[in-house]
């Protein structure tokens, strides 16, 4: 276990314990800000044994909060805590309780529904603010628990203090494939938290010394734990696709349930901006060309298997991805990031985009729309699934295409 992660599992024990008998923390706050700062001084001295680490130490000593620091509590010093019954409070968390389908969790209760983007929009609010361990104080700083407890108070949500907990409550969400705006990411083990906010980023108070910032989610490429879901799922006031599409026709019966979603996608896509039924041809033509409808990762391109589905192909062509084998190694053909090719909704949005984008491109071929949008090595290769997209937009979209 690093540093860092053994910091974060001494202030969700601290912090768990401070609950039962805040009279406890400010008995020994002294004593804790003196332990931090001959830890930090301790710690630096190991790593440097120069005077670079006595620097070291009076910056980390500083970052911890050698002053003392909200919430945290020196266990050494607590005994046996008072008000503590066998931990049955913190193993039931029986006294939270939330909005339908969510479990554990209190408020947001009303009219009123949270929404993820209300999650990130509160999160954002706190770009700057130092991290501090242990603390819950947006004047002060926050470290990674206190930072999400705050941003969901803000919200009207009421979360446990520690990662221990908080990890437990809403619903799990299986892979980064699922995890939707809003999430809470849990990474080694109980050490970290942190919120997703879509498209492959994140934001989190670090570690000490750093302050809260939107950074991408490395949760995506290794040492994540848990995804847990604590706003509910938003009720479908628009698109809505469901997990199965059923065939409407011949052409889409040909198709696997996987590939029926996303042509659903697609064309609801497509709807959605008001295009005609043209554009849902040129983009399930050109889905069909690159990857038969199905999202491809690439061991290429880092973080594309976590998003992908289970069970889903993988290419090696270029630094391509997705349903559409769009380019996301950075050049001037990218399309953004891996989490937008991987996404079938916002990477159908950046084709649809590059397509409108082409002058005429409602009156060209189908395979020079979609030559001009996509730049592939074989041209030629669209026109042959045209009379295939146009059968299953026109099942799908429910008119003529």
């Amino acid at each position: 276990m690093s540093f860092t992660e053994s910091l974060g599992r001494i202030q969700e024990i601290q912090g768990t314990l401070t609950q039962f008998d805040p009279a406890v923390a400010a008995r020994t706050a002294s004593a804790a800000a003196t332990r931090r700062t001959s830890a930090a001084s301790a710690l630096a001295g190991s790593l440097s044994g120069s005077a670079a680490g006595t620097d070291f130490a009076g910056s980390l000593a500083a970052a911890l909060g050698a002053g003392g620091t909200d919430g945290a509590t020196d266990p050494s010093a607590l005994g046996a805590p008072t008000g503590l019954s066998g931990l049955s409070a913190l193993s039931g968390l029986s006294g939270l309780s939330g909005p339908a389908g969510v479990s554990g969790v209190s408020g947001a209760s009303g009219s009123t529904v949270v929404s993820g983007d209300d999650v990130a929009a509160a999160a954002k609010r706190y770009v700057g603010v130092p991290y501090v361990w242990g603390g819950t104080d947006p004047a002060k700083g926050m470290d990674c628990s206190g930072f999400v407890q705050r941003v969901f108070k803000d919200v009207g949500i009421a979360l446990p203090r520690v990662v221990s907990q908080q990890m437990r409550l809403g619903t799990p969400v299986a892979s980064m494939a699922q995890a939707r705006v809003g999430d809470l990411l849990i990474s080694h083990e109980s050490g970290h938290i942190s919120i997703y906010l879509g498209n492959g980023r994140a934001i989190d108070a670090p570690m000490p010394g750093r302050t809260i910032q939107v950074r991408d989610a490395w949760e995506m490429r290794g040492n994540l734990t848990a995804i847990r879901r604590i706003v509910p799922e938003p009720t479908a006031t628009g698109i809505s696709v469901p997990a199965s599409v059923a065939a409407a026709g011949p052409a889409t019966s040909r198709l696997d349930p996987s590939q029926r979603r996303y042509a659903q996608i697609i064309v609801d896509e497509v709807r959605a901006r008001g295009l005609p039924a043209q554009a849902a041809v040129n983009a399930v033509s050109t889905a069909l060309q690159e990857s038969s409808l199905r999202m491809y990762w690439n061991p290429k391109v880092p973080g594309s298997r976590e998003l992908a589905p289970a069970g889903a192909p993988s290419g090696t062509d270029g630094y391509s991805v997705g349903l559409f084998q769009q380019q996301v190694n950075g050049n001037r053909f990218s399309w953004g990031t891996v989490a937008d090719a991987m996404d079938p909704r916002t990477s159908t949005r950046m084709f649809l985009d590059r397509l409108t984008a082409v002058p005429g491109w409602q009156t060209m071929p189908v395979s020079a729309a979609d030559q001009a949008v996509q730049r592939s090595a074989y041209p030629g290769a669209y026109a042959k699934w045209e009379s295939t997209a146009r059968s299953i937009v026109a099942e799908l979209y429910g008119t003529g295409a």
